[in-house]
């Protein structure tokens, strides 16, 4: 973090919990589970002159992707970091605070990034100026679910594919039927496919599910075994060489990335700044990736307007990035937090318009809340 950031005043008067549950379109099954609507936590912090910043918690409302969840975080808020944040201090204050939890990056991320976000919504500096690049046009990938059926598979991956997405990554089971994934590929032989476990296989995958995911030459297979078995991961790369492994929940900080190289565990990784603890840490993990030659791109997690528009702020500074997972918010929502959600154009590139503060739809916030907690500061 810049010395200048690091030194930035901030206050905090009040701090707000807001839950909300955004319905989708249709439901979004994975091997983590089925997801029918959007139970997100949002998180509000007001300084003492009235200006506020908004973050995104982006952890589910179950344990099922990580050990967080929204209930949880909400605990652990009004528990124990709340009463750590200073009423007056600074960013570098703000930020050793939270580092005194140990785990909880989801819950971190959301706090750091409402404070940044009100820094810059006060014509402060931005944490991504440490950053060297920037693009304008942000090139975007889409994550499809499982499918039942053949023809459902290769009707959703066509039109995924007319519409543009530089990339379409395919959510997979060890237990599904592999045929609507070999139907697409044979509808698509060129297209460029990666497949997405979510740590859904265990050791007995490498003798016959793996080998047949491999054998329909995806980009990349996406987190394969669960988040701590990076041995498998190794076995997998000494079995299947030609196979590219790419890690997500396995990599919530610097160290796990630095063991998984030094383990040849990863060939490129899914970098979530929520999973990573928020936008500050995220932009650490990328040095380490660009220092060790690791490919990376920017994931997601279902949010809403105000959290995609801080992953495409963040994904504009990889140049180099072929796709990242930042499908727009109205592909999922039919309606969002934010007065004006992100759209993407029939090239398959969300353009980054402004980078001014996202404009939320207050109304449609406080309609679609479903629970509100709110915190004071003494004094």
């Amino acid at each position: 973090m810049h010395e200048s950031l690091a030194a930035a005043p901030i206050s905090l008067r009040r701090l707000e919990m807001i839950e909300a549950v955004v319905p989708q379109f249709e439901s979004f099954r994975s091997a983590v589970g089925v997801r029918r609507d959007r139970r997100v936590l949002f998180l509000r912090w007001w300084d003492r002159e009235g200006n506020w910043g908004i973050g995104e918690c982006s952890c589910r409302p179950d344990p099922h992707y990580s050990a967080e969840f929204n209930e949880a975080v909400k605990r652990l808020i009004e528990s124990y970091l709340f009463e750590r944040l200073p009423v007056e201090g600074s960013v570098g204050d703000v930020v050793m605070a939270l580092s005194v939890i140990r785990g909880w990056p989801f819950g971190r991320a959301a706090l750091a990034d409402a404070m940044l976000d009100l820094i810059r919504r006060r014509g402060g500096r931005d944490a991504l100026d440490a950053l060297p690049t920037r693009v304008d046009e942000v090139p975007a990938g889409i994550s499809l679910g499982i499918f039942d059926s053949a023809s459902e598979a290769v009707a959703r991956v066509d039109d995924a594919l007319a519409r543009g997405y530089r990339r379409v990554k395919l959510k997979v089971h060890p237990a599904m039927d592999l045929e609507p994934l070999a139907a697409v590929r044979e509808s698509a032989p060129g297209a460029p496919l990666a497949f997405d476990a979510n740590g859904s296989c265990t050791r007995t995958d490498l003798h016959s599910f793996l080998p047949a995911l491999a054998a329909l030459e995806p980009l990349f297979i996406e987190q394969p075994f669960g988040p701590r078995r990076l041995d498998l991961c190794v076995e997998l790369k000494r079995r299947q060489p030609g196979t590219r492994i790419c890690l997500d929940e396995s990599v919530e900080e610097r160290g796990d990335l630095l063991i998984a190289y030094q383990l040849g565990a990863i060939d490129e990784l899914n970098l979530k700044p929520g999973r990573v603890g928020g936008q500050l840490a995220a932009i650490e993990l990328l040095a380490e990736c660009d220092r060790l030659g690791v490919p990376v791109w920017i994931g997601g997690m279902f949010e809403t307007g105000v959290g995609r528009f801080a992953n495409l702020r963040l994904a504009a500074r990889l140049a180099g990035a072929a796709a990242h997972d930042l499908s727009p918010s109205s592909r999922y929502f039919p309606r969002d937090v934010v007065a004006a959600p992100l759209e993407m154009s029939a090239q398959g590139t969300i353009p980054l318009i402004a980078e001014s503060p996202v404009a939320l739809d207050e109304d449609a916030l406080r309609e679609l809340t479903c629970d509100r907690i709110v915190l004071e500061k003494a004094g």
